[in-house]
């Protein structure tokens, strides 16, 4: 039935369209409640509700609380009577996921982009892991409702091409139609999207959808990108601008991008501009256990920093400190304008505990001055599945949204 929601449908089909999202969104769920939510009047909804279950698209996960009289039925979706899958391509990892409906990991495949890696080998890997996916848990191809791809953009989402990404590090990812070889092999609903929205997506949906309404995840890693949720929804310009965040200026009269711009956070906030100025300090003379790990500083790898950070190597700490204070600054100037409940700090860096408790106070410090607005600034719940499951999450909202 999931398939009759989309498009030209009924009245009817509405109702049990409208009914079904909000089973999802505040299940377990009693009649009562959805009554109150849609304004259906007692007999239409117990009607609703009966054909939901007799689809098997819902089923009744126990009783509730009682208001005075029988306690009542609760309802939820059933998350296995179809699936969708998730895929991740990203500057470092392409992830594959099998979910459940409530986004749950049923399965999962990673592979390391390396220089070897190309778009061509990404595809294959992608088709041939859902392949066995599908297999080893039984599912059909009609269960399959869809397929979310998150890269990195610039992208044409309406022609499901990715166009001239600039941190992929093999060649061939230009004009790389990712869409339509998915959609003939599988014959499912394939559907692109810019990985930064697609982590706010699969963070708002998997942790925060029942609380907030207004969330941004930023992205600091090899770029820096950013997703914003506005009421519940993905924000979308006109053009495909994941990276913008990392251009905003923190200090017109320090380093200078590779824009052509000084100042830009990226220039400071990224893994590239931490590992410079790594390197350019120890060249300047300054002591790290890093010089210890590599033969030429040339050599230095970002999980090299990270090794040196756990042993409290001082200067990486610095350059670390650094880096997150130039985020903070940046992150209070995007809260001052957009006003989020949230504020999620991922990426490669933002995982980093140190980055994060920097960035996150500095950020703090500087919108404590509206004490009744209280925004939260939080590390992803997902880790590193959240661009992957927000995937998933895009082609299960094309079904009930």
């Amino acid at each position: 039935m999931l398939q009759q929601f989309v498009g030209l449908v009924s009245p009817k089909m509405k109702n049990l369209k409208h009914l079904y999202g909000l089973i999802h969104k505040t299940g377990p769920v009693d009649k009562n409640t959805l009554m109150k939510l849609t304004s259906y009047r007692s007999a239409t909804c117990a009607r609703l509700i009966e054909e939901l279950l007799q689809a098997e698209l819902i089923y009744e996960s126990g009783l509730g609380k009682s208001s005075g009289g029988r306690k009542p039925s609760m309802y939820t979706i059933n998350p296995a009577i179809s699936y969708v899958v998730g895929v991740d391509i990203s500057s470092t990892y392409t992830t594959v996921l099998l979910l459940d409906l409530n986004l749950n990991i049923v399965d999962s495949a990673t592979l390391e982009m390396t220089w070897q890696i190309t778009a061509e080998y990404t595809l294959q890997f992608i088709i041939e892991n859902i392949e066995q996916m599908l297999t080893e848990h039984d599912v059909q191809h009609n269960q399959l409702l869809g397929i979310g791809v998150g890269a990195i953009g610039p992208l044409d989402r309406e022609k499901g091409i990715i166009l001239t990404p600039k941190t992929y590090i093999s060649d061939g990812w230009e004009n790389v139609n990712i869409v339509r070889p998915l959609k003939q092999h599988f014959n499912t609903l394939v559907l692109l999207d810019n990985g930064a929205n697609l982590a706010a997506l699969g963070e708002y949906q998997n942790d925060y959808m029942k609380e907030v309404n207004n969330l941004i995840f930023t992205i600091p890693g090899i770029g820096i990108r950013c997703g914003i949720i506005s009421n519940g929804e993905i924000v979308r310009g006109k053009i495909d601008v994941e990276g913008s965040f990392g251009h905003i200026p923190v200090d017109i009269h320090g380093r200078q991008c590779w824009c052509g711009s000084f100042g830009c956070l990226v220039a400071y906030s990224s893994i590239p501009s931490v590992r410079k100025e790594i390197i350019d300090r120890i060249k300047r003379g300054n002591k790290s256990i890093i010089q210890q790990m590599v033969d030429k500083l040339d050599d230095v790898q970002f999980n090299h920093i990270l090794n040196a950070l756990e042993k409290n190597d001082a200067l990486c700490e610095d350059v670390i400190r650094e880096a997150a204070f130039y985020y903070g600054i940046a992150l209070a100037t995007l809260t001052h304008l957009l006003y989020p409940d949230v504020v999620v700090i991922g990426g490669t860096l933002g995982t980093n505990q140190l980055f994060y408790e920097v960035a996150s106070e500095t950020a703090l410090q500087r919108v404590r001055n509206f004490s009744d607005y209280p925004v939260q600034f939080v590390q992803p719940s997902l880790k590193y599945d959240t661009v992957a499951i927000g995937a998933g999450s895009m082609i299960f909202n094309y079904f009930v949204e």
